[in-house]
């Protein structure tokens, strides 16, 4: 059969001897087949027991798997390589894990900071229901079939600034506010508006993403949520006594993240959203008010006399496109195009119109701040109330001066 000695040689092990063998056989070394191998192997291992050819073909097979696997046979070199892949390997595992359970721990953080705050404000809502209770009151006048939008973007309550355009801080806030829901008031009377849509554009409190929000901030990043929240409680309410019915629809902007540097964050990761959560809770005996909750809170979604409206607070949008890439988005979502686009975010008044889609740039209501101002960016304070009829849409628009 062969030259090559077939015989068990002293000292060698079982496997030693299969392995020789069947190695000797795979490499053409030998030419015999494994019917031959095992009747070798028999008479030199199991005489009285002897197996079958396929028997040892399977234990040389997985005898060999193991070996690979294992590396059993390789030199030190080729052993050493690949103890440091699989070194290498461990170590990628775990990061992996070590990644997943800061990430982990970090969404246990922001659960437990949000439920507390959640119940801090749930109790101080419960207790200004019981002593300042927001209510239905009906002023009795005449209404056609107008509805109007008005658009409430950038307070940024809490900011402090003074400089050679403007002046401001939480009172000015509170006195621009005011000014503006008496505007409002006067205007929703004159056109005889029968509902009110009110939405939130964002950046309602000026909030710590930057250090120089820190520094020049009145209150804390929890205290200007609350109080930003209750003043736009007691706007709604007010509100509510000039119309039928107020619709309340929000987005969140970027300055209550709850993570300071951009990139790190999370952009729905937003402290902004506990606005409507507390207007819900002010505002639940006054049957006249609705909150509406859209389900993507980077944008919500009006409907005003049969034109569809997309809200969004405008910092991840480029202005002069925004009307294509909000009506893409919303085709995918809705299956309806948009008639309106309405943003803030860049604190300046502008319009803008293409393929049919109208674009509306809200003024913000703090005005020019030290950064603005730094670089010679300048407009008025302002808000927007535009009034729609059900014939051809937007019949006209407040810009009002703050």
């Amino acid at each position: 059969m062969s030259v090559i000695d077939l015989s068990r040689r002293t000292g060698e092990s079982e496997w030693e001897y299969i392995k020789r063998l069947g190695e000797a056989k795979q490499s053409g070394l030998i030419d015999v087949t494994w019917q031959e191998l095992a009747n070798v192997f028999n008479n030199n291992l199991r005489i009285d027991h002897p197996w079958t050819e396929s028997a040892y073909r399977k234990k040389y097979a997985s005898m060999k798997a193991v070996e690979n696997e294992f590396g059993i046979g390789k030199s030190d070199n080729e052993q050493i390589e690949e103890l440091k892949r699989l070194k290498e390997d461990i170590q990628k595992e775990k990061q992996k894990l070590f990644d997943q359970r800061r990430e982990y721990n970090k969404l246990l953080t922001y659960d437990a900071r949000a439920e507390h705050l959640n119940d801090y404000m749930l109790e101080a809502a419960e207790k200004l229901n019981g002593s300042y209770p927001l209510l239905p009151v009906d002023i009795k006048h005449e209404y056609s079939n107008r509805e109007a939008v008005l658009c409430l973007s950038d307070w940024h309550y809490g900011m402090v600034t003074d400089n050679i355009w403007n002046t401001y801080n939480t009172e000015i806030c509170k006195q621009r506010v005011a000014k503006c829901v008496s505007y409002a008031k006067e205007y929703l009377f004159r056109n005889k508006v029968r509902i009110l849509h009110i939405a939130l554009l964002g950046d309602a409190a000026h909030g710590a993403c930057h250090v120089s929000c820190r520094v020049k901030s009145e209150e804390d990043t929890c205290d200007q949520i609350m109080q930003v929240s209750e003043i736009i409680a007691q706007v709604v309410n007010d509100l509510a006594k000039c119309v039928e019915k107020v619709y309340v629809h929000s987005c969140y902007g970027n300055h209550l993240r709850t993570v300071q540097k951009k990139d790190e964050s999370v952009h729905s990761d937003n402290m902004e959203k506990l606005i409507p959560w507390w207007l819900e809770q002010r505002l639940k005996d006054n049957d006249k008010v609705v909150v509406e909750c859209s389900p993507y809170k980077e944008f919500t979604y009006i409907n005003v006399l049969g034109r569809n409206i997309c809200c969004v607070h405008g910092d991840s949008f480029n202005f002069k496109d925004i009307g294509m890439t909000t009506n893409a988005l919303f085709t995918k979502l809705f299956g309806q195009s948009i008639d309106y686009t309405i943003s803030g975010d860049k604190h300046h008044l502008e319009e803008f119109g293409q393929y049919g889609i109208e674009s509306i740039l809200v003024r913000s209501l703090c005005g020019t701040d030290d950064y603005a101002a730094e670089r010679h960016l300048y407009d008025k304070p302002g808000q927007t109330l535009i009034i729609f009829n059900d014939e051809y849409g937007r019949e006209c628009t407040y810009h009002i001066p703050l």
